[in-house]
């Protein structure tokens, strides 16, 4: 086989095998990571970009999707005379030339002014990506360009409008493996005879004149007026039940707001990698393409083990350190609009937010929610749940700095929690390695408040006093491990007995009360019972007696 064939059966099979790795990573299959190569300022891109001069464009060639898929359509509908339709090997002719330019400065211009994410859409990678990822905007932009590729000249998007294309042919013109005209050539140089007749420019360049390049400006600037006109489908759109945000959602491992618009090159992987469904791609202008949090089907995980992160081919997202936990990562704040809430316009005593909150960072609070923003990490499970209608009455605000929180052991935990007892705080809880609320108030009082906020679960609780009535608080609501400043020895044998792993700095034979005269009344009441459940509801039931006689002296 001839050397030239051996080159050419080649580079089919490596555009054939990286279409099909680039199909797969959408699909399923096993990932190569073949997306890292795509048009932008990845380190992989960068060194196919910097063996142009030696290479030529293999990019365009062997290793973007698009550019493989235009080539096969063209080869499928022009059979006979591919040869010559990839136009790679000809001279560009002056409106060519012209068009590319004002692509690639436009393009520059969009990126620079913050509109990144509509200059990324005509690249190749991200084309084939919105294709992939369904995204409707991108299907019928892919379904064009293979078009023009089967009724015109090869390669036309490659040739004519993708700045990547631009780039390659301006670096690869000296190539040492460009192609070159091989045996079976008439050398007739009917290809080159119009490249041939037209004007040379005076200055030596690329034979493109000033009415030309102006002309191809006046051209882009009309079809932006159309867009403009037509909303051309860039337009927001307002879809059902997604409420207007002050700032949209990014996913998490975007880390800021201005990073991930100039990194996000909107291919979609992300999309399909997310197993809920939250993430989609924005309609918005400024946004087109780029993903975002939705959260009228489902919400953002925190069990997925930074699936979206990990697929981002450009490095737009990051996955965090090991130490920092998916559920301690801030991606947006929860708000309410009381107005909005069922409990205003239907005077229904919902509670589904408050339940469905992974974090627990919801709580009624005279009647209505209250979002702890300490705990909420944004991740839309309370805004997917809401009942109010025609829109939700909480919903996410995207931050545009996210926050990650790096977890930690109990033992490091535990000097902070005493600090905070020591300045005034009479119950700390910590959960999933981070602080996670405080309580002041005096006697059971607070831990009780945190059992009833459903934060003790698996929780680690600092408290001042730890007695056999805040123990069994304790027990029903299933904390992992109690330290307190003062704890009773029945109390530490009550925990023991519910496998509850116990510590204190100061142990005593029992609790008294206030001025230290007696044992203390709620000890006193849950004496001899041994069911949690019963003594948490003796404790409420002593409480709101002392409160009734405090009144009751109080009015005297």
């Amino acid at each position: 086989m001839k050397s030239e064939s051996v080159k050419k059966w080649t580079k089919r099979g490596i555009a054939l095998a990286v279409v099909t790795a680039a199909a797969g990573e959408f699909f399923g299959l096993p990932s190569t990571g073949i997306l890292r190569i795509q048009p932008a300022a990845t380190i992989a891109f960068l060194v196919v970009l910097a063996a142009a001069p030696l290479f030529g464009r293999l990019f365009c060639e062997c290793l973007c999707p698009l550019g493989a898929l235009q080539g096969f359509v063209n080869w499928l509908t022009h059979p006979r005379t591919h040869v010559r339709r990839v136009c790679t090997r000809l001279p560009q002719s002056r409106a060519q030339a012209a068009v590319r330019w004002t692509m690639l400065a436009v393009f520059a211009a969009l990126v620079l002014s913050g509109f990144g994410a509509v200059a990324w859409s005509v690249t190749p990678y991200s084309i084939f990506g919105k294709a992939m990822a369904l995204f409707i905007p991108g299907v019928p932009l892919f379904a064009a360009v293979l078009v023009l590729a089967a009724v015109g000249k090869g390669r036309f998007w490659c040739n004519w409008i993708c700045p990547a294309g631009t780039l390659f042919t301006a670096l690869s013109a000296k190539s040492v493996c460009r192609h070159k005209v091989g045996e079976g050539c008439a050398n007739c140089r009917a290809c080159f005879k119009k490249a041939e007749s037209a004007p040379k420019a005076e200055d030596g360049g690329s034979g493109v004149t000033r009415r030309e390049a102006i002309g191809g400006v006046a051209v882009l600037a009309a079809a932006e007026a159309v867009e403009k006109t037509t909303d051309g489908g860039f337009a927001d759109v307002s879809l059902p039940l997604v409420p207007k945000r002050p700032a949209t959602v990014m996913p998490p491992g975007a880390l800021t707001r201005a990073r991930f618009a100039s990194k996000c090159v909107g291919c979609g992987r992300c999309v399909k990698a997310c197993p809920s469904g939250a993430l989609r791609q924005s309609v918005a202008l400024k946004s087109f393409g780029q993903p975002e949090l939705f959260f009228q089907t489902d919400f953002c995980r925190t069990t997925c083990g930074w699936k979206c992160a990990k697929a981002c081919p450009a490095g737009a997202l990051e996955v965090p350190p090991a130490d920092v936990s998916k559920r301690n990562f801030h991606v947006g704040l929860a708000r309410v609009e009381r107005n909005l809430c069922i409990r205003t316009t239907d005077s229904v005593e919902c509670i589904a937010c408050s339940r469905k909150c992974p974090k627990n960072a919801i709580t009624i609070v005279d009647g209505y929610p209250s979002v702890d923003a300490g705990l909420c990490i944004g991740c839309g499970a309370c805004e997917h749940v809401c009942a109010a209608r025609p829109e939700p009455a909480i919903r996410v605000h995207g931050l545009d700095t996210q926050l990650a929180v790096a977890t930690r052991s109990d033992e490091e935990l535990l000097p902070e929690m005493k600090a905070m007892l020591d300045s005034g705080a009479s119950c700390v809880v910590a959960r999933d390695g981070v602080v996670a609320a405080s309580e002041k108030g005096r006697g059971v009082g607070p831990i009780l408040k945190m059992y009833d906020n459903g934060r003790l679960a698996g929780a680690f609780v600092a408290d001042k006093v730890i007695g056999r009535a805040a123990a069994a608080v304790c027990a029903l609501g299933k904390v992992r491990r109690v330290h307190a400043s003062l704890m009773s020895k029945d109390g530490a044998a009550f925990l023991k007995q519910h496998c509850i792993e116990a510590s204190a700095d100061e142990f005593v034979d029992q609790v008294l009360n206030r001025d230290k005269s007696e044992r203390c009344p709620l000890e006193m009441s849950v004496e001899g019972c041994e069911n949690p459940a019963e003594m948490v509801k003796r404790i409420r039931e002593k409480t709101a007696e002392l409160r009734a006689a405090a009144a009751k002296g109080a009015a005297n």
